[in-house]
């Protein structure tokens, strides 16, 4: 059980450097905890699933190594040192094109104040997160209150019609606009202002998000390298690897959830430009369809499977359909005290390194 436990503290203590960082360096005028709470990839996805993922990972690899003689970096397993020296140089790549595209990520979207250095960029990038976010709750009660009052609601038009009509009955206040576009622009940081404007908080994200994305990259070219190389694998590990698959695709559903918060009160078009609503739709579905393929697959696997796809797409048809339940939801998680977040947090954890334990089990 070393391995086991390796691979889930090192992961561990490397992702507590952002919850860690937001503590230190945010005054407790901005309320660190909030953004703690309010991040769960990084606060709660990294200090769980990701952990226990990684785990079951070096222990599969640790065993496959030693009990059944399956060496990726073996020149045995490819065929000639040629294959082996492609398939190394195909790893590297792949991790260029990770780094690139976690770099891309934060410099290319609004991210969020707490990752500026204290100082009057930081100070009025609060103020104006805090202003534009109660103008966007005040906005969004005032409308509910006029549908609760309308006697009746006439049809509304589908698709471009409605959007233009909605545009039209609620016109950007100019004030309002400027103040958006303000604060977008001292909240997206291109990679020089990281340096000059970015506080540890922001290298902390980038580490934290970099190092996850290269463990991701490295399972799948590691499962790539089993399925080309065509291994006997023992009972019980492709279930294994399916479920560190599954473990993986939660960091989906928080990171939706993530967009939400940061981006809903100055970006109207936040759920179609999430990164982690469309690829996380596809890799749940994905992960349906290689259960399915599984022969006589666990019921744990089938369960956690499913919960993910259900998850997303019910996200999906609720942005579509009901925008303001949606909302709802996650104005209700929003605004739960820390203490019941940080209790969700050891619950998912327990559950998560209860998954964990009995797969490697099997």
């Amino acid at each position: 059980m070393h391995p086991f436990w390796i691979g889930f503290g090192i992961p561990f203590v490397i992702a507590l450097m952002f919850p860690v960082s937001v503590e230190f360096c945010l005054p407790s005028s901005t309320k660190p905890s909030r953004w703690i709470q309010n991040l769960p990839p990084f606060s709660i996805y990294m200090l769980s699933a990701f952990p226990i993922a990684m785990c079951v990972f070096a222990a599969t690899i640790v065993n496959l190594k030693e009990v059944n003689d399956i060496n990726v970096f073996a020149v045995k397993t490819y065929g000639s040192a040629s294959v082996l020296c492609g398939s190394i140089a195909a790893l590297l790549l792949m991790f260029v094109v990770a780094s690139v595209a976690v770099l891309y990520d934060f410099t290319s979207r609004p991210v969020g104040p707490y990752i500026l250095r204290r100082g009057a960029r930081a100070t009025e990038a609060f103020a104006l997160e805090k202003e534009l976010r109660d103008a966007a709750k005040a906005t969004l009660s005032a409308r509910a209150r006029a549908r609760n009052r309308a006697p009746s609601n006439p049809p509304l038009p589908r698709g471009r019609a409605r959007r233009s009509l909605r545009a039209k009955s609620n016109p950007p206040v100019p004030a309002i606009s400027v103040k958006i576009e303000r604060y977008q622009e001292l909240v997206q940081l291109n990679l020089r202002e990281i340096r000059t404007h970015g506080n540890l908080v922001a290298a902390a994200y980038l580490s934290v998000a970099w190092f996850g994305t290269l463990g991701c990259v490295f399972y799948f070219w590691y499962v790539g390298v089993l399925v080309l190389s065509n291994q006997s694998l023992p009972a019980g590990t492709a279930s294994k690897l399916m479920m560190i698959f599954i473990l993986l695709i939660t960091w989906f559903p928080m990171r939706v959830y993530m967009d939400w918060y940061q981006n809903y009160f100055h970006k109207p078009d936040w759920l179609w430009e999430s990164h982690g609503l469309i690829m996380g739709s596809f890799l749940a579905l994905a992960a349906l369809v290689l259960v399915s393929f599984i022969s006589k697959p666990e019921a744990i696997i089938v369960v956690c499977a499913t919960v993910n796809a259900t998850v997303l797409l019910f996200g999906v048809v609720l942005g579509k359909f009901k925008p303001d339940w949606l909302r709802a939801a996650a104005e209700f998680l929003q605004s739960l005290p820390f203490f019941y977040f940080f209790a969700v947090y050891v619950i998912f954890l327990f559950v998560m390194l209860s998954v964990g334990v009995r797969i490697m089990k099997t």
